[in-house]
């Protein structure tokens, strides 16, 4: 405990950093509050850049972790609620993951701090760190990745504003907006020269040009771009609660009656496609005739293909199968076609054991998943295609242009959000708005539609503008039917991936490494100049 308060910065350290990170809570789901995404580094930005020169680099490194601990605990605070249900190691989860990202924001204060000492200026130096922070936060090895939330997924309710994802997709959103926090607290520093007025306005003008370009390209693009409908497609929320749905065989009768309680009325025209939730049915489908049967019985009556998740299995010969979360796809009687998507990336402690497979889950409710290899695409009677994103892999922007790139139309995201609450509002948490955020980013990135089914809720569509519609109400069972939209656009993000990103990475790394360089080489090149 004594080591965990050494990194909690005097009391008047405090300040800023805890403002900054109340701030950037109100910017994400559900507030969704617009100034917040603007403003709130510049906090924590003046406060490094009032360092005195000499400053010890751990008392800088503090205020980071300071901050990173309230923003990140209060970002995140569902985890150990949506966990609970799995593993008693929820909490302990929940603390270890929140300090880890906080010593990543102490690596960003030091970096910024750095790279201040070295000459950069601060609305340089705040985007180049703070991106990279991000960028090295989602790219970190196996289940230490975690790419939820960037800064740039805070504009995601409105998303004209955010139109340029198209060309450097939401890392760079990330970059512009940083970069705007630097301005405005350029902003603020000014303000206290001598020549504060005038510095002043010349930092604010050049806030409201940077600001203006990459909006203006938003609002442009949503004006212009040409969509196209591709067909009609239904979502289903069978709405299964979560203490239900931990005991497979009494699941799956609830989802069966579920869906035919959601059946269309007789006439009409059948449906394009139909998507039922991730792990609609617990149990290895391939392996299992009477499962099979079920889910033809229950595909059938919709008349329309059904994409719908189970559980697939890696068959090795001389070792046990190895269980998959996977996507299915029916025909139209309800028989299963050649296609399977498995999911790559895992929930860890809910669907993977980090670091030692096995070791945590005795006694609890984890579950141990292989990962996915392939990119298979589904495909309608009309040629479109589709690609499969099965919960959490929407946030990883690099999965889902994989998937763009082998052809998809469109995508499909299955999941189940009902551990993030329960249908009580007092029980519901943030993660129920979050999760879904990062759909308008990946549909913006590469101008294509989403079809969204959850189990519990929200069951929405995204189109290629990043406009949400057809969202259904939480914790109701629904049958949701919409036009899918996509467009022949193949963006510049699409192409080039995520620049912004690594870039930021690369500038910083050789930036901070600069002064030290020059440290490192000043004693022989005074040597040097001796000799000669």
């Amino acid at each position: 405990m004594d080591g965990l308060l050494d990194v909690i910065p005097e009391r008047g350290d405090r300040l800023l950093p805890a403002l900054s990170a109340f701030l950037a809570v109100g910017a994400f789901p559900p507030f969704h509050l617009l100034i917040p995404s603007f403003v709130a580094l510049v906090p924590v930005a003046v406060w490094v850049a009032d360092q005195n020169r000499g400053t010890a680099s751990f008392r800088v490194f503090q205020g980071g972790v300071w901050f990173g601990m309230l923003y990140f605990g209060l970002l995140l605070y569902w985890m150990p609620l949506a966990l609970a249900a799995f593993t008693w190691w929820a909490f302990p989860a929940y603390l270890s993951v929140v300090l880890v990202l906080a010593m990543g924001a102490g690596g960003f204060t030091w970096a910024l701090y750095r790279l201040r000492e070295g000459g950069v200026p601060l609305w340089v130096a705040l985007p180049l760190t703070w991106t990279a922070l991000e960028w090295l936060r989602a790219h970190a090895p196996g289940d230490l990745a975690f790419p939820w939330l960037g800064l740039g997924t805070s504009l995601t309710g409105y998303p004209e504003l955010v139109g340029a994802a198209e060309l450097v997709g939401a890392r760079g959103i990330t970059l512009w907006l940083a970069l705007l926090n630097g301005l405005l607290a350029e902003v603020v520093l000014a303000a206290r020269t001598r020549d504060g007025l005038r510095a002043s306005v010349r930092w604010a003008v050049a806030f409201a040009l940077v600001l203006s370009g990459p909006a203006a390209w938003g609002y442009w693009r949503a004006g212009t771009l040409s969509i196209r409908a591709i067909g009609e497609v239904v979502v289903v929320q069978p709405n299964i609660a979560a203490q239900i749905r931990l005991d497979g065989a009494r699941s799956n009768d609830s989802t069966v009656v579920s869906l035919s309680r959601l059946l269309p009325e007789g006439g009409g025209r059948s449906p394009d496609l139909v998507v039922w939730p991730e792990m609609t049915f617990l149990g290895p489908i391939e392996s299992d005739a009477a499962l099979r049967a079920r889910v033809q019985a229950a595909a059938e009556p919709w008349n329309a293909p059904v994409v719908f998740g189970a559980i697939g299995e890696t068959r090795t010969p001389g070792r046990d199968p190895i269980p998959l979360n996977s996507a299915f796809l029916t025909n139209r009687d309800g028989r299963l076609v050649d296609f399977r998507y498995d999911k790559h990336r895992l929930v860890p402690l809910v669907e993977s054991l980090p670091f030692q497979p096995g070791a945590w889950g005795e006694g609890g409710r984890v579950d141990s998943y292989g990962n996915g290899a392939d990119w298979s695409l589904g495909s309608l009677g009309n040629d479109a295609r589709f690609g499969v994103l099965v919960c959490y892999e929407s946030t990883y922007a690099g999965h889902s242009r994989r998937l763009r790139l082998e052809g998809a139309d469109f995508f499909v995201n299955i999941t189940n959000d009902g551990w993030f609450g329960r249908e009580p509002w007092y029980t519901r948490t943030a993660g129920l708005w979050q999760h879904p955020a990062h759909l308008v980013m990946r549909a913006i990135e590469h101008r294509v539609g989403i079809a969204r089914a959850a189990n519990t809720g929200f069951s929405l569509f995204v189109d290629p503008l990043g406009r949400t519609y057809g969202q259904t109400e939480l914790f109701r069972p629904a049958a949701q039917r919409e036009t899918i939209y996509t467009s022949d656009v193949r963006t510049w993000y699409t192409r080039t991936g995520d620049v912004a990103g690594w870039a930021a990475v690369l500038l910083t790394l050789g930036l901070v490494a600069m002064p030290r360089l020059r440290l490192v080489m000043a004693p022989r090149l005074r040597r040097a100049a001796a000799r000669d």
